[in-house]
């Protein structure tokens, strides 16, 4: 991929989330979550290879030290997902 801007969705163990936004250097590798195989879908759900390296630079500490935060997930639109991003493994 090329120097892209993601959406960051913070999940947690309750029906809340909070969401910021990051950039991703070139090079950088990720993985689609697999919920998100309809190629019509809006938006592209995906995580970083490197998870747990970028956690601390992706989740705020609040975040972090909240006790309900489960983990993080990045999201872009569909189409900017295309133009940035390209497919170098089939995990099939």
């Amino acid at each position: 991929m090329d120097d892209g801007d993601a959406q960051v969705q913070y999940l947690f163990s309750a029906p809340i989330t909070f969401s910021g936004s990051c950039r991703l250097a070139a090079g950088e590798r990720v993985r689609i979550m697999s919920e998100n195989t309809d190629p019509q879908a809006p938006v592209v759900n995906f995580v970083p290879v490197r998870y747990d390296e970028l956690h601390d630079r992706l989740v705020p500490p609040d975040i972090r030290d909240t006790p309900r935060y489960k983990m993080y997930m990045l999201s872009v639109n569909t189409d900017y997902f295309y133009d940035h991003f390209r497919l170098i493994e089939n995990m099939d």
